[in-house]
């Protein structure tokens, strides 16, 4: 690929992607379809839809076979699954639960609504993945559980975490929120951990509309917990109301609309799937072959990641500017991008606030304040991250490389 020395965008010159990239289009004629008959039959039997029911069950049992067997429980939110799971456990007072530096807030609040400890654990070296030496170094006598998410599509070092965890009766929990389908060693993740949850808000790979979840387990024990404390703790038999409610719980369900939708975008997700690998893997290669500057950071072997985003590392000493004004460049020339993926839960005044404190105290732990691990802090220094969608052409892909590759010609040393 030949790149011509052309003024660059900050400065004034043409950016190489003059069109903003493409948006996802993810909802079709067939989301509108399902809709419409769920809406129709509504009105013509006058029975309003509500959760439960023919399209939430249908949902999940594509689920589960996309995932290739196991249960699962469909509900309203990513955060609202993670609370579920948690109070399924009902751990004993003063419990700790281990969540990596780099999550999402709602990856961390329900530990602290339940009353436990969530202990703060450094990325790997080399990921925005946690990893299992940082894992080591927080466990102690109160450790009941571990979150593991897998961020931006990119596999977790999972096996090596599991096989851990297992030895010392500690439950791994994965936090799939981004990289529905991605796969170590042909296995999909979401499988090797004691129970699983997936996001399938609007942003996400798999949708079920503009908010959802999808709680998964090879133990169906453990979803038929969640699936009470999901619903406001009711007990079931068979798939029934028993009437009585043993658990404490909220009102978790996803309701029947979103699960329509869900049946719908379950039958997309390989497609999706395929598409952003491909892309992902095409930056990677092109990065490999024609960069001395950038290259897609390492990842774990045997892996299918399906990138949510690409995480991409500067070597900042072959560059003549700032890792700041190197992606301001990058941003001017047009590509979807973050110069920072920074999203530590830990650093916002809700982990601070009284209400916080108090349910500490109330519950007789202090919170950790170690929530600037090293290696996130120096990730942060020399990564950024180029947001993938399955809707990019192989021509939007060439002229993100292109971009990168006419930064870089510029600013190398």
């Amino acid at each position: 690929m030949m790149i011509k020395k052309n003024k660059l965008a900050i400065y004034g010159g043409s950016p190489t992607i003059k069109k903003k990239l493409p948006n996802r289009f993810l909802y079709t004629n067939s989301e509108k379809k399902i809709v419409n008959k769920l809406i129709n039959d509504s009105i013509k039997s006058g029975i309003p839809f509500r959760y439960s029911e023919y399209y939430e069950r249908l949902y999940e049992k594509k689920f589960i076979k996309f995932m290739g067997g196991g249960y699962a429980d469909a509900v309203n939110s990513g955060t609202n699954a993670l609370f579920s799971i948690i109070g399924s456990f009902d751990f004993s007072e003063g419990s700790e639960i281990i969540v990596p530096i780099l999550t999402d807030v709602g990856g961390v609040t329900p530990i602290v609504f339940w009353g436990y400890k969530p202990v703060i654990a450094d990325i790997s070296k080399c990921s925005f993945n946690i990893g299992l030496d940082e894992i080591k170094t927080k466990i102690t006598n109160k450790t009941k559980a571990v979150i593991v998410c897998h961020i931006g599509g990119e596999a977790a070092d999972i096996i090596a975490i599991k096989s851990y965890l297992k030895k010392r009766k500690i439950i791994l929990i994965e936090d799939c929120s981004q990289s529905h389908g991605a796969k170590i060693k042909n296995q999909k993740i979401g499988t090797f951990g004691d129970i699983a949850f997936f996001s399938t808000m609007s942003s996400k790979l798999h949708s079920t509309g503009g908010q959802g979840a999808v709680i998964f387990s090879k133990n169906k024990s453990l979803i038929d917990r969640v699936k009470s404390v999901s619903d406001r703790g009711k007990i079931f038999s068979k798939e029934k109301f028993t009437g009585n409610y043993n658990f404490l719980g909220i009102n978790s369900n996803l309701d029947e609309l979103s699960a329509a939708i869900g049946c719908i975008q379950i039958d997309k997700l390989k497609k999706i799937i395929d598409r952003t690998n491909y892309i992902g893997e095409y930056i990677k290669k092109k990065l490999d072959k024609m960069s001395v500057t950038m290259n897609v950071g390492k990842q774990i072997k045997d892996t299918k990641n399906v990138y949510w985003f690409v995480r991409v590392s500067i070597d900042l000493s072959k560059i003549r500017i700032s890792k700041s004004s190197f992606c301001k460049a990058l941003i001017a020339e047009g590509i979807p991008m973050a110069s920072e993926y920074d999203y530590n839960p830990f650093k916002y005044k809700w982990y601070k606030s009284k209400k916080t404190l108090s349910i500490a105290k109330s519950h007789g732990f202090d919170l950790d304040r170690n929530t600037t691990p090293n290696n996130y802090l120096s990730l942060l220094k020399t990564d950024f991250v180029i947001f993938v969608r399955e809707s990019f052409s192989n021509k939007d892909i060439d002229l993100i490389i292109k971009a990168l590759i006419k930064v870089e010609q510029e600013f190398k040393k």
